[in-house]
C-alpha cells in the first residue's frame, strides 16, 4: 500500500482520495478508520460530561429508556438517543447488533454461535453482546465469516 500526502493551502477541505483496484475488506476497513476520525461522544458519569473518542468505544446499548457506552473499563450515559449515534457512527466498524445494542465490529475479539440462530460476541474488554438472529447474516458478512 502506498500513502500520499499532499498539503495545499488553497484547497477549501481536507479530502481523502482512497484509489484503489477493487473495494475489498481492507479498503472499507481503511474508510470506516478515517470516518471515526476526530470524532467524539458525549457522555456523563454523574455530574460530569466526558468527550470519548468514538475509536475507543466497544459498544452502545439502551436500557431503559437510557442510552450507555461503553469503553475499556468505564461507562458513560449518553446524551442522544440510540438512533441519533446509529447515524453518526453509519459506514464505520460500528454495526447494530440487537434492537438494543450497537457494537464496534473492530473490537470484537471472537463470535461463537448460541442457541436461537443468535451469536456471542466476546469485545477486546471480555464482556460479552449479543447478536440477535435478525442482525446474524449482516454482521458476519461485515466480519468476513
Amino acid at each position: 500500500m502506498k500513502i500520499t500526502i499532499r498539503q495545499d493551502p488553497s484547497a477549501g477541505e481536507t479530502e481523502v482520495l482512497v484509489l484503489c483496484r477493487e473495494i475489498n475488506a481492507e479498503i472499507e476497513e481503511i474508510v470506516s478508520q478515517i470516518g471515526l476520525a476526530g470524532k467524539v461522544m458525549v457522555g456523563r458519569q454523574g455530574d460530569e460530561t466526558f468527550f470519548i473518542p468514538v475509536s475507543d468505544v466497544l459498544y452502545l446499548e439502551s436500557v431503559d429508556g437510557k442510552i450507555f457506552f461503553y469503553t475499556d473499563g468505564e461507562m458513560y450515559e449518553s446524551t442522544q438517543r440510540l438512533y441519533q449515534l446509529e447515524e453518526m457512527l453509519a459506514k464505520t466498524t460500528f454495526a447494530r447488533v440487537s434492537k438494543t445494542t450497537i457494537a464496534n465490529l473492530s473490537k470484537m475479539r471472537s463470535i461463537k454461535p448460541i442457541g436461537g440462530s443468535r451469536l456471542a460476541a466476546t469485545m477486546l474488554n471480555g464482556e460479552k453482546v449479543q447478536v440477535s438472529r435478525a442482525y446474524v447474516a449482516e454482521i458476519k458478512k461485515k466480519l468476513g465469516v
